[in-house]
């Protein structure tokens, strides 16, 4: 995608005038009332109604449900006297932004209400700050404006400082690009831009829906994050993507059975690997670290260095094309010496047996002590790996390992190791990837991931592992598919160290896959519509503003019952616990009354 300047886009806005109008007309008398009066009874009626009293259709910003109560604003009015020296300060101040009064007041008011209304008390600051302040003041819809930025334009905005700092940048950044003689001229190209730039978004995402378009940012990006509320095919879709990424889309088998058929053949080959992320999940576990080892004949415990699922994918997907058939052979062996110990001779000719209990080595035992009570030494396979590709420095029990290496080679038809790179691919899957703690996982390695730091790459980097102390790297043959599940309130916004690193394709709630679903009992799949129908248009009516609803209807798959019976099933005990949790994390703003009554209508609908 070729970037444009942020004024291109800018002069492809038609400005709101009415907007405009009615800003110019109460902001600068919002700034001298704000000076000069103390009681909010003194403010002019109607201009103090604008300034504090209107939710929707300010002249700022329009702010619905997200907006002070009633019993909030008569709070606040009670103790006007703490907020206006504060609001004073700030509207003398047309130049310069004061960071500790604009905090000082978001405190102040949190006092007297329910909940933290950020918007609601953002825009008391900017409907002050005509200069400094951007009227978007809905948090998120600010992190969106920025993102998009970064992401359709040639200017870069950091994301760092919070609210006002980046509230204050996108307005700099504005007044910089298009030089206005009053900066009250520009006030509305910030949403409006976000708007445009939105649909922009939208017209792009509809034409990569296909397979072959998703494929296609995965290849250019190496790192693609799948998001959606519960229910919108996440999972399944990253297998989808993975078995079309290995094989071609164009071999993409259509049936569902058929599909997973072959995404479980491709994880017993290794070519993908699936984990799910969680608080407790550390670097120890995902690369590399020392784990606990009980040798089964002395019963002896060590601590061995061992690879987590990372850096063992990491390491297959590097391997080359020849050692393809050294892994097939050593797989092989491994059954052989499972059932029966297995003569093999080293370089002077002498015979010894070996044996294979599961892990990464091979017992071995010398035959010039056959006695039961002789004692089993380890074959290390990845040492046997390594010296077959030319490395023999700091192995372990070497005599043992060549003549496992020469076994291999004579009786499997192992040939000569040769450095070729291999166009397989390789896929790493995390399920919920932003439950973990992004820098507890990955540490340092993190910026490995991105694509030209990968190996062979024009700015590749490589790493000392801290226990193995191997330097290490990531493939550029190695994909890394992630989902997010955008309904979960409790774990936060993803780290932004991931956000950078990732592309971002939204699964949203499809009601035409349940008008596609083919087996419905009679007269099933309408009440089905029906129900998603009422359902979404719930949650869009009573969602906390500061909140999508498209990232949080309930996916389409819910609604995939046969019949009645499994479809009221589905909604007494798995979509409305849904939505309670719902009212509970603070997206759905509804009494409980009122929403008890709204679930019986639903399971009305179904009888």
């Amino acid at each position: 995608m070729t970037k444009k300047t942020l004024k291109e886009y800018c002069n492809e806005i038609d400005v709101w005038n009415g907007w405009l109008n009615s800003y110019k007309q109460y902001v600068p008398k919002f700034i001298e009332e704000a000076k000069t009066k103390i009681s909010w009874q003194d403010w002019d009626k109607d201009v103090f109604f604008e300034f504090f009293e209107r939710s929707s259709h300010q002249c700022v910003s329009s702010l619905q449900q997200g907006y002070f109560t009633k019993k909030e604003k008569e709070r606040i009015k009670s103790n006007w006297n703490k907020i206006s020296p504060l609001l004073k300060i700030i509207a003398e101040n047309q130049e310069t932004p004061k960071w500790d009064v604009y905090n000082k007041l978001k405190a102040i008011i949190r006092t007297y209400t329910s909940q933290d209304r950020r918007a609601a008390t953002n825009r008391l600051v900017a409907s002050l700050q005509p200069n400094l302040i951007s009227t978007i003041v809905n948090e998120s819809d600010l992190g969106d404006l920025i993102n998009k930025i970064n992401t359709y334009t040639t200017s870069n905005i950091s994301l760092d400082g919070g609210w006002f700092m980046c509230s204050y940048n996108i307005c700099k950044l504005f007044q910089q690009v298009l030089e206005p003689d009053n900066n009250m001229d520009i006030i509305t190209y910030p949403w409006q831009l976000l708007e445009h730039l939105r649909e922009i978004n939208s017209s792009l995402i509809e034409k990569q829906k296909g397979m072959e378009s998703i494929i296609n940012l995965v290849q250019a990006n190496k790192n693609l994050i799948l998001t959606g509320a519960p229910g919108t095919g996440k999972t399944y879709k990253t297998a989808e993507i993975a078995v079309a990424l290995i094989d071609g889309s164009n071999k993409l088998p259509s049936n569902r059975n058929e599909l997973m058929k072959r995404y479980k053949e491709l994880i017993d080959a290794k070519q993908i690997a699936f984990t799910t992320f969680h608080q407790s999940l550390d670097y120890e576990e995902f690369i590399e670290g020392l784990k606990p080892d009980l040798d089964d004949d002395t019963k002896e415990m060590s601590y061995q260095i061992k690879n987590g699922i990372f850096k063992d994918i990491c390491e297959t997907a590097k391997e080359k094309t020849s050692m393809e058939s050294l892994n097939n052979a050593i797989e092989t062996f491994k059954k052989e010496c499972s059932y029966n110990r297995v003569k093999v001779k080293n370089k002077s000719g002498t015979e010894f047996s070996v044996t294979y209990r599961g892990g990464k080595t091979f017992k071995v035992r010398s035959d010039k002590s056959m006695a039961e009570e002789g004692r089993d030494f380890p074959a290390n396979i990845d040492a046997i790996k390594k010296m077959y590709q030319g490395n023999e420095a700091d192995i372990y029990n070497i005599t043992y390992v060549w003549g496992i290496l020469q076994h291999l080679k004579e009786q499997y038809n192992v040939k000569d190791y040769i450095a070729d790179s291999t166009d397989k691919k390789y896929i790493l899957i995390i399920d919920e990837i932003n439950r973990g703690n992004i820098s507890k996982i990955f540490g340092e390695l993190i910026t490995l991931l991105e694509k030209d730091k990968r190996i062979g790459e024009e700015n590749e980097i490589t790493v000392t592992s801290p226990y193995s102390q191997e330097t290490f790297g990531v493939p550029s043959n190695l994909f890394i598919i992630g989902t997010m599940n955008t309904a979960d309130r409790s774990i936060g916004h993803i780290d932004y160290a991931i956000r950078r690193r990732f592309a971002f394709f939204s699964l949203k709630s499809d009601k035409n896959v349940i008008s596609s679903y083919d087996k419905y009992d009679k007269g099933v799949k309408e009440k089905a519509e029906s129900l998603f129908d009422k359902i979404k248009d719930f949650i869009s009516n009573n969602i906390n503003p500061d909140l999508n609803a498209d990232d949080l209807m309930i996916g389409h798959s819910y609604f995939l019952c046969k019949s009645a019976d499994d479809l009221k099933m589905r909604l007494e005990f798995e979509i409305i616990p849904l939505i309670e949790e719902y009212e509970k994390d603070g997206i759905i703003m509804l009494e409980k009354s009122a929403m008890k009554e709204e679930f019986e209508k639903w399971k009305n609908l179904l009888s």
